[in-house]
Formats: C-alpha cells, sequence, structure tokens
C-alpha cells in the first residue's frame, strides 16, 4: 500500500508542478535583460542582465528586485486573456542606470507545458536615443 502512495504522489507530481504555471500570481526568478531599442535600428548596445525576483500578490499587487541594478518594481497586475497571463503596470526606481526609472508596461505570459513565463516591459516614456525595454524569462 506505501509503494502505491509513493508511486501515485510521484506521477502527480509533473501535473502539479504544472498547474503552478496556470495562475500568474506568486513568487517568480530569473534573469532580466534592460536594454533600449530604436525605432530604426532595433536594440542599441548590448543589454544588461541581472538576476531578480518578481512577487505577484492574489490582490495583483507586484514588488520586485534587480539587486545588482540596484531597480526596485512596484505596480499591479490584472489578467490579461486568462488567469494564467497578466498585463501588467510597474515603476522602476533607483536603478543606476536612470534610462530605467519610471513606468513601464507589459505582459507576463505563461507556458505551462514548459514551465517557464515570459515577461515583456516597454517604458511609456521615450527617451532622446529610443525606449527603454525589459525582458525575462522567469520560473517559479
Amino acid at each position: 500500500m506505501r509503494f502505491l502512495l509513493v508511486l501515485a504522489a510521484a506521477s502527480l507530481a509533473p501535473v502539479v508542478q504544472a498547474q503552478v504555471y496556470t495562475r500568474y500570481q506568486g513568487d517568480w526568478q530569473g534573469s532580466f535583460l534592460l536594454y533600449v531599442t530604436q525605432q530604426d535600428t532595433g536594440a542599441q548596445g548590448p543589454p544588461a542582465v541581472h538576476d531578480g525576483s518578481l512577487q505577484i500578490a492574489d490582490d495583483g499587487s507586484v514588488r520586485g528586485r534587480l539587486p545588482d541594478a540596484a531597480c526596485t518594481l512596484s505596480g499591479s497586475s490584472t489578467d490579461f486573456v486568462s488567469t494564467a497571463n497578466a498585463s501588467l503596470e510597474l515603476d522602476m526606481s533607483g536603478c543606476k542606470d536612470a534610462r530605467f526609472n519610471g513606468h513601464f508596461a507589459g505582459r507576463l505570459i505563461n507556458n505551462p507545458a514548459l514551465k517557464y513565463a515570459s515577461l515583456r516591459l516597454s517604458s511609456m516614456r521615450s527617451l532622446d536615443n529610443g525606449t527603454a525595454q525589459v525582458s525575462a524569462i522567469l520560473r517559479r
């Protein structure tokens, strides 16, 4: 009987783990790419990569940190198409690279089958030399 319980638990583990990615709320970690794009020429210089975290509460509030970049993130989230994906409105502050301080909007799109989420944010203000962007592949 004990063997059957262990076997049942082991066979359900991938299903339970995949279910973690069916909701966007929770804790996320990964490498965040910070870069500036220009409309005509694409990315301007290599992206800066910083490890960071993002926490999305059940009430939709969002907090995050990119310690090496000295960035703090705060804002809100709402469902996008389903409860697996989110529209985000975030303010980044305290960043060493001042181009990344300000208001950003974008999406967190889950991929339950591959067990990650893709984050894409764009600055809502134009820079003289382009638009600040944030991109990340995040995992639980």
